[in-house]
């Protein structure tokens, strides 16, 4: 039984043979087969749901957005919570039609089943086929008993709500699936409810990142506007929030275990530093500055710029722009570009754009993937070659990845190098940027998965240009030179004899960007 079962147990205990509301004759009693969230009256039958919520809980209960996912640590009363969400739904919705699921039909038995089976008196059940999971209520809803192994068991379901039990274990695609499901006549209000562990999966990237709202939160989530979906929200509940646990619960559970199990089991946090290449990333992320703040600093104190890029066709092509504040040395990156299946004028019309504010020496170099200089044996032009030619011109980064992972790390470290909260895309991937997890024989990698991981490398390239202790970045007279980035004399050499550096050279610079 949960605490918020002993609690509901506590205060059946106390409805018990007190006067009817309904009626004001009779007096409750128990229930036919003695439920601990119910009592009925001895006179006119009125059925009470005794569930009393605590306030986390409740503004659960109160919230009518039509997506809601409830997460949270163990204890913190999430089955309950759902369980009790989904049933008052039911109740209210007659002859309706519901399913509860999870991804295998014995965790779904185990945990959502089990607590609607237990929420439910027999004197609201009409029927029960245990062999089909399906269960009818006196009002007429039914309620369906599914597991979400398989996408196509769904396709011909007809829905009022959906409660999707450790949502975590299932897919997008259920998720998306069950959406295009919720559309039965019985109401107009159709909603999924999800009830889960915090994870990185898709309930963090398609859910919570596109919420609306996020509440009971201590981490922050920077989102972009034009993702959220207002019909999306999400409850966080610590464990500590569950005042019917015994005093010593979070201690005793928390005892020996490392601070990313406490942070996503006990916080009920989605950011999760187990085997993450910067685990501290969250603290880099700037608040309170915005990039029109790092613009005025740049065009009226002389800050100056760092850019890098990395290109691609399928996966996106970047761009970002870091400025130094040269009284502290800090490193501030205030703009990003990530788009993908575009081509290299409409990539370079933008960047030109996001550049604009840029004056006449304030950006020290521009870097991009090495790749980026080899020439292709047909046109015999590079990338920087291309994107030259509208304007824009490229250094060869530096792409030893092991030093540039350790240079980021060490400006961190020092709390030498802030994101602006605006940067979604790189707080995204940095949050998330991770080693493999460690094999059997105990091996570890020390090789970041190569995945979404774009403006991690951009990133790289940008610090590994700047000097490795950032003290160094502090100067009265910073940014006060000027290099002009020079076509190099190679044309006359036969293609295959020029260097792969390509038309420009690779230790001038081109800073005069307009």
């Amino acid at each position: 039984m949960t605490a918020v079962a002993e609690k509901s147990k506590v205060m059946n205990a106390q409805h018990i043979g007190q006067s009817c509301q309904s009626c004001s004759l009779g007096r409750y009693v128990e229930t036919v087969d003695s439920n601990e969230w119910w009592v009925k009256c001895d006179n006119c039958d009125q059925l009470v749901f005794v569930y009393t919520p605590m306030p986390h809980q409740l503004r659960f209960h109160n919230d009518p957005v039509k997506y809601k996912m409830y997460a949270g640590g163990y204890g913190s009363a999430k089955t309950s919570t759902c369980g009790a969400e989904f049933i008052m739904l039911a109740l209210n919705t007659p002859n309706g039609q519901g399913l509860v699921g999870a991804h295998t039909y014995p965790q779904l038995e185990q945990t959502a089943k089990k607590q609607i089976l237990d929420m439910l008196p027999e004197e609201l059940i009409e029927s029960h086929n245990q062999s089909k999971g399906v269960l009818k209520l006196t009002n007429g809803y039914t309620i369906l008993f599914r597991s979400f192994d398989d996408e196509q068991k769904l396709r011909s379901l007809n829905l009022c709500h959906v409660w999707i039990e450790e949502a975590n274990g299932t897919t997008l695609s259920i998720f998306t699936q069950l959406q295009t499901r919720l559309r039965h006549h019985a109401t107009d209000d159709h909603k999924i409810i999800l009830s889960t562990n915090p994870d990185s999966n898709w309930i963090k990237t398609d859910f919570l990142m596109q919420s609306a709202r996020i509440y009971g939160s201590e981490d922050k989530y920077p989102r972009k506007h034009e993702e959220m979906n207002r019909n999306m929200h999400v409850h966080i509940a610590r464990t500590d929030m569950n005042i019917y646990l015994p005093s010593d619960y979070v201690e005793t559970v928390s005892a020996g275990k490392p601070d990313h199990w406490i942070n996503r089991y006990l916080k009920g946090s989605f950011i999760q530093a187990e085997g993450l290449v910067y685990p501290n990333f969250d603290k880099a992320i700037e608040y309170e500055l915005t990039s029109a703040d790092i613009i005025k600093n740049i065009q009226e104190k002389g800050w100056t710029v760092y850019g890098g890029s990395d290109f691609g066709i399928n996966d996106p092509t970047t761009l970002l722009l870091a400025a130094i504040n040269p009284v502290d040395g800090m490193v501030y990156v205030y703009s990003e570009y990530v788009k993908n299946r575009l081509a290299v004028p409409t990539h370079a019309a933008t960047m030109k754009r996001r550049m604009a504010h840029l004056g006449h020496g304030s950006l020290q170099k521009l870097v991009g993937d090495p790749s980026g200089k080899r020439k292709n044996i047909n046109d015999k032009k590079s990338i920087f070659d291309h994107y030259a030619e509208y304007g824009i011109y490229y250094k060869e980064g530096d792409n030893r990845i092991d030093a540039g992972i350790m240079k980021v790390f060490g400006y961190l470290d020092m709390g030498k190098l802030k994101v602006l909260a605006e940067c979604t895309e790189t707080i995204f991937e940095h949050q998330n940027y991770r080693y493999p997890e460690q094999e059997l024989d105990g091996k570890a990698t020390d090789k970041p998965i190569d995945k979404d991981n774009h403006t991690c490398d951009t990133l790289r390239y940008i610090i590994q240009e700047l000097p490795d202790d950032p003290s160094a970045l502090k100067s009265v007279g910073y940014g006060g030179g000027r290099t002009i980035y020079v076509k190099d004399t190679q044309s006359h050499l036969p293609f295959e004899l020029q260097d792969e550096g390509g038309a420009y050279s690779r230790d001038d610079w081109y800073n005069d960007y307009y």
